[in-house]
């Protein structure tokens, strides 16, 4: 327990003040936030509603020792209260799981009701110079071009319902990168798990074709053969990005299926300040089930089933009210189940440094050939980063 703290207050004792404009770059530098999240999950469930209480402090140290090296290690820090956490005896498991070769997770205590958890999300040495960049450790390896779905992410699926995880999950990997003429590169990233089958290689090259960035892929995915295509670039007036990936079995296993999983997305700044966005996709392996609700929130997916329906689409819209003040709504259905979802949000900066969050997820579905509400859960998160 004492070690738990010590480390939430770790940045906030190391924290530096700025630096003055003569002052030379710091070698060592500390940041990161401090956050609460209250939430309410409403549901049919006898047990509803449940509530859950979240302190969860970040700290991102970065050590500069000479150019062209960088070392960088950040964690995350979480206090999770509340009976969501009572009436699941799962609830530490689950939230420990963490696509990495090495363990860098403590359980430090699991009382029920109370779990404290820390992971170290990222932990790598990079070497930049010139047209070259090597990167070692756990790291965020981002190939997505979409805004929701990313296909191409086949190192770092990202769940776009996981709000409140804005930097995203790591991979252990070596990642070696080549830059040449605008914005092209050409990349070969590497991440080994305990078995050949579970480990993902590919390479990437990315260059510029009459406006658009495009990029192919081909590599190894926990055993299949992948080839991958992404494309970013406008219509006129309209951004318009997509990517797909075809999965083919190199071996006969219980997974032994091709998947295709493909999406698209279009966004339009009005000129009112409007921010509207439309994503399609399709996951031939989605599968909802008969269990749609909140749930979706916290699976752990990946590039070969980004969401559990087969087909899905999500429009959003945002405006920066004030300076201080931002409001989005984005409404989701998927096809199967006729799964539709209604998340607003509404963000207000207190003062530099402090925002404040109120998010609501609503699902409905059909069950048993009824439509009705699946679950909703409400959210109010206060953030000071630091």
């Amino acid at each position: 327990m004492k070690k738990l703290f010590w480390m939430l207050g770790l940045g906030l004792l190391l924290a530096r003040p700025a630096l003055a404009q003569d002052d030379p770059p710091p070698k060592f530098t500390v940041g990161g936030y401090v956050k609460y999240l209250s939430s309410a999950t409403f549901s049919p469930s006898p047990t509803s509603p449940t509530t859950n209480n979240l302190i969860h402090n970040r700290v991102n140290l970065a050590w500069y020792p000479a150019s062209p090296w960088e070392v960088k290690v950040e964690l995350r820090n979480r206090l999770f209260i509340g009976e969501e956490v009572k009436l699941n005896p799962n609830y530490a498991a689950q939230i420990d799981q963490y696509n990495g070769l090495m363990h860098l997770s403590v359980r430090w205590a699991e009382p029920k009701g109370i779990v404290l958890h820390t992971v170290v999300d990222r932990a790598y040495a990079r070497y930049t110079k010139g047209k070259w960049d090597v990167t070692l450790g756990r790291q965020r390896i981002n190939w997505g071009r979409n805004l929701t779905w990313n296909p191409n992410d086949m190192f770092n699926a990202l769940n776009f319902l996981d709000f409140d995880y804005e930097e995203r999950p790591g991979s252990d990997a070596i990642r070696v990168r080549k830059f040449w003429g605008g914005s092209s590169v050409a990349e070969v990233a590497f991440a080994p798990d305990t078995s050949i089958e579970q480990s993902v290689g590919a390479a990437r090259v990315l260059f510029n074709v009459k406006g658009y960035d495009v990029q192919t892929i081909t590599g190894y995915y926990k055993g299949d053969l992948a080839l991958g295509l992404g494309w970013e670039g406008n219509l006129g007036p309209i951004g318009f990005r997509g990517e797909g990936t075809w999965f083919h079995p190199l071996a006969p296993s219980a997974d032994s299926v091709d998947a295709t999983a493909a999406s698209a997305t279009l966004d339009y700044l009005t000129p009112g300040g409007w921010y509207l966005t439309f994503a399609g996709l399709y996951n031939q392996r989605g599968n909802l089930g008969n269990n749609p609700g909140l749930g979706l929130a916290g699976s752990l997916l990946s590039a070969k089933n980004l969401f559990p329906s087969r087909f899905a689409m999500i429009l959003g819209a945002s405006k920066t009210i004030s300076p201080v003040f931002t409001v989005s709504l984005s409404a989701l259905y998927a096809e199967q189940n006729n799964l539709t979802g209604i998340i607003p949000v509404l963000t207000y900066s207190i003062k530099t440094n402090w925002d404040l969050d109120l998010v609501a997820q609503s699902f409905f579905a059909s069950n048993n050939g009824q439509f009705g509400e699946a679950a909703t859960a409400g959210f109010l998160r206060l953030k000071m980063s630091y």
